[in-house]
């Protein structure tokens, strides 16, 4: 296993709060959740993990996009 540090500005850290605790879960989960589903190769992703993908994100997506 591997530790990394990473910083991130108060504007995403209240998106990843909110998520993490919809997800009843807290943050650091939550981002390894992220790197789980989406760095891997998205070729290898079956169609579902990719629509499922999208709908989990979705709210993120848009609250980040109209800030």
């Amino acid at each position: 296993m591997h530790i990394y540090q990473i910083e991130v500005g108060d504007e995403l850290n209240a998106i990843l709060e909110e998520a993490a605790a919809r997800m009843d879960t807290n943050i650091e989960s939550f981002i390894t959740q992220i790197l789980n589903r989406y760095a891997i190769d998205p070729h290898i992703m079956e169609q579902d993990e990719v629509k499922n993908g999208y709908t989990d994100m979705g709210d993120i997506n848009l609250d980040i996009s109209n800030r």
